[in-house]
């Protein structure tokens, strides 16, 4: 019995020691693609800061004058980013509710697999809906010449990101102890009251920390945004108006870099402004994995 122990142990050893220095292999060429990517869009955004950097915080886009200014950009993706989880969350958050509280399996399985399609269709597929439909309804309903405006990009992002949040957020709701909800309906409160004053306060910050994943996927959306924003390198007047054209980091990347010669100040521009996108969707995704500890731990 010795001999076979002896024998049998060392095999399970190397395999264990095997698959262990897999992962920080693994972890290791992570972080390797991680710093390569940071440190290529710092190395290549270097130029833009030193040569352009009086009119980068203008609002004047004129790369044939020299002149950058990438408010116009920051500013449209932060306000159709906002549009889209203004739309987005109040939907997906009483939605979640009511998956929630579907005692079927069959039903729940029917209802996933429906958000997994959405989730899986091509950005693209949105940004031509958006064409067709979005934009021409949005025309007709206020009156406008066109329906490629702010308020377009925001509809269709919000329809982007439901699938992510809706499924995120009912997975939070329904880690909630039932003990919760027997409780609150012991004490003779409505199934309403129940809903909003218990188990959406016991669930709010993994549906915080869903909500600033979200966020994380908005940002990122090209071409459908492209699309229908309209892609006037300005600012909307007044500020905060939705039924304006506009234009995002991200649509503005779509249309010029391809049109940029590498190496260029305007070729570095465009790369300062994508380190600005990476730099918030990192910003996001560590806020809201300290939300979802937050919540974990409550």
């Amino acid at each position: 019995m010795m001999t076979d122990a002896a024998v049998i142990m060392p095999k399970r050893s190397v395999k264990f020691d095997g698959i262990r220095a897999y992962a920080r292999l693994s972890i290791l060429i992570t972080l390797l693609i991680i710093t390569l990517i940071l440190g290529t869009l710092i190395i290549q955004s270097g130029p833009a800061i030193f040569a352009a950097s009086e009119s980068l915080f203008t609002t004047n886009w004129k790369p044939s004058e020299g002149v950058y200014g990438i408010v116009p950009m920051v500013f449209g993706s932060l306000f159709v980013m906002l549009l889209a989880m203004a739309i987005a969350l109040p939907i997906g958050g009483f939605a979640a509710l009511a998956i929630s509280r579907i005692k079927s399996l069959r039903a729940k399985r029917a209802w996933r697999s429906a958000l997994e399609i959405l989730a899986g269709i091509p950005s693209i597929v949105y940004g031509l809906i958006g064409v067709a439909y979005v934009s021409l309804w949005v025309a007709g309903a206020f009156d406008l010449q066109s329906g490629r405006i702010i308020l377009s990009a925001g509809l269709i992002l919000s329809v982007m990101i439901l699938p992510t949040f809706l499924s995120l957020s009912e997975d939070a709701i329904s880690t909630v102890p039932a003990a919760f909800r027997e409780n609150a309906q012991a004490l003779g409160l409505h199934d309403y009251e129940v809903e909003l004053n218990v188990i959406l306060p016991a669930a709010a910050p993994a549906i915080a920390s869903a909500a600033l994943l979200s966020l994380g996927r908005a940002l990122g959306e090209t071409m459908a945004v492209m699309l229908v924003i309209g892609s006037l390198d300005r600012l909307p007047s007044p500020l905060f108006n939705p039924l304006s054209s506009g234009q995002t980091i991200t649509s503005k990347l779509g249309r010029e870099v391809g049109e940029s010669a590498f190496g260029s100040t305007h070729f570095s521009v465009l790369v300062l402004m994508s380190l600005i996108l990476v730099a918030l969707t990192i910003g996001l995704t560590i806020l809201s994995q300290r939300l979802f500890k937050q919540g974990a731990s409550r």
